[in-house]
């Protein structure tokens, strides 16, 4: 179970990437500006809060680019095949391939892969027995981040003090007037 490089040529999965990288961006930066630095200025929150959604961005972002590129149990071109073994393969009827009796062939990605769950377009790969752990990783930090982010709002709107005017001029994307 290594972690082989793997990418996929799919325009609709680099458009799905290319949507979860621009939401992780957006929140990454707007969440922080709206939200935690005016918070932390005025003393409402440590900068433990601030670090910890940080942490919990990072750790988002780097399941999914792991989870993306890491190979999901593909079939090598010309597999060896025990002879005790021999039973528990069938021939891929798409790719012309022995294969395992539980691995299944994507159509996406144009090959075989071993115990083959589905594939996913948000991470713009399949996800099979040498990635399943990294999709499971991927969505518990997505959950985390999450959850922190509507906790970090609702106690934006119910629970922290109001913000004092001058952090809402610095927050307007419009310059400040005199």
């Amino acid at each position: 179970m290594g972690l082989r490089i793997h990418f996929v040529v799919d325009p609709q999965g680099w458009c799905c990437m290319g949507l979860i990288i621009f939401v992780w961006l957006y929140n990454t930066i707007f969440i922080p500006k709206v939200i935690l630095f005016p918070h932390y200025e005025e003393g409402h929150i440590s900068a433990v809060a601030i670090l910890c959604y940080y942490l919990c961005s990072l750790f988002c972002i780097a399941s999914l680019v792991r989870a993306s590129v890491a190979d999901p149990g593909r079939l090598p071109e010309n597999p060896k095949i025990p002879i005790t073994e021999r039973e528990f393969w069938e021939l891929c009827t798409k790719c012309n391939m022995m294969r395992p009796k539980r691995s299944h062939h994507c159509s996406r990605c144009g090959h075989c892969v071993r115990r083959m769950d589905h594939h996913c377009p948000w991470i713009n790969n399949c996800v099979g027995e040498d990635n399943h752990w990294l999709f499971l990783q991927l969505c518990f930090y997505t959950q985390i981040l999450s959850s922190y982010t509507l906790l970090l709002d609702f106690c934006h709107y119910y629970y922290f003090l109001p913000l004092k005017k001058d952090n809402w001029v610095r927050i307007s994307f419009l310059p400040k007037l005199n």
